[in-house]
């Protein structure tokens, strides 16, 4: 792949759920990676993680990336997303 290349979406895999303090269950989300986007229009995948385990479904989404300033551009009520083949950004 020749060219420059960008950010097109963050990879992200549910590894499992936890409860918060205030007793509600949530899912646990690990950033495993990136979507990159060549000039040409091709996209490829770059693992920085695999998740192992049960608590793995296999599965791993992709979300629009967040703002370099660590905001995120889907807002902050939607971080209690459903599992990984839902739509949703768990950010």
């Amino acid at each position: 792949m020749a060219g420059k290349m960008h950010k097109k979406f963050d990879a992200v895999a549910t590894i499992g759920r936890y409860t918060d303090r205030d007793g509600n269950e949530k899912s646990r989300y690990l950033n495993v990676g990136v979507v990159l986007e060549g000039d040409d229009g091709r996209m490829c995948l770059k693992l920085d993680a695999l998740p192992i385990g049960q608590d793995w479904s296999g599965f791993i989404s992709f979300y629009p990336p967040k703002d370099r300033d660590g905001a995120g551009s889907i807002p902050e009520q939607r971080r209690d997303a459903p599992d990984d083949d839902q739509d949703e950004n768990p950010f």
